[in-house]
């Protein structure tokens, strides 16, 4: 009996400690579940070590350790979630530059690419697309390729706009996009422009960054900031 008493008051102890060293002080609140959860931990951790034989003890201090461990584990996976979803998102961005990541509400994140351009994957009408950052670009530009992907008929559209390209001019039908999305950036009705040509890759310009409260180039990433749905 007195063995028990005086793991018990140990264990209490221990508990007590580490209580108030992350937490705060046990007896802080009216809330008495911390030291009953306490009060009952110490109570099993005494009564096995009482009634288990010297020769066993120590495969039970060990088993004790190892779920301990694996309690420990859990409980800090569960705590640092943010941490490792950041950390997930950072390495797919570094992967798949053009995913990009989102660390605060209001902002996106995007690597540079290999080729040393920025790119950025936009829900367009509910349908992923690949866009090139170009701000020399007075507006966004898709492929016919593209413009397929979003139930638009290219061939159906009147291409009544003069464009000026890397290659000289040529032609581009205005439309509107009825939903771009990115992270939690929403804009509806947004205007943009379908290429007549063979172009390979579509363009975000500016019609897209003016929407936006302000974007910079630091290092190789691309950061874009804005307040709420702006086009809600």
């Amino acid at each position: 009996m007195i063995r028990f008493v005086l793991i018990f008051l140990c264990a209490m102890g221990v508990a007590t400690a580490l209580h108030y060293r992350f937490v705060g002080p046990i007896f802080a609140s009216n809330n008495t579940d911390p030291m009953g959860y306490a009060a009952l931990s110490a109570g099993l951790l005494a009564w096995l070590l009482t009634s288990t034989r010297l020769k066993f003890l120590p495969a039970l201090l060990k088993g004790i350790g190892i779920w301990l461990g694996v309690v420990l584990v859990l409980v800090l996976g569960y705590g640092l979630q943010p941490e490792w979803m950041d950390l997930w998102n950072r390495l797919l961005a570094t992967a798949i530059p053009q995913k990009g990541f989102s660390q605060n509400t209001g902002s996106w994140n995007v690597q540079k690419s290999s080729d040393g351009h920025f790119y950025v994957e936009l829900l367009v009408n509910h349908v992923p697309i690949r866009f090139l950052v170009d701000t020399g670009a007075g507006s966004i530009v898709l492929t016919r390729s593209a413009a397929r992907q979003i139930g638009l008929m290219p061939d159906r559209l009147e291409y009544t706009l003069n464009l000026q390209t890397a290659n000289g001019m040529t032609r581009g039908a205005p439309i509107l996009l009825d939903e771009l999305r990115l992270g939690d950036l929403t804009l509806h009705n947004m205007p943009a422009t379908v290429h007549a040509g063979e172009l390979h890759t579509c363009l975000l310009g500016m019609t897209f960054f003016k929407r936006l409260d302000s974007y910079e180039v630091k290092r190789n990433w691309l950061t874009l900031r804005w307040q709420g749905n702006l086009g809600s």
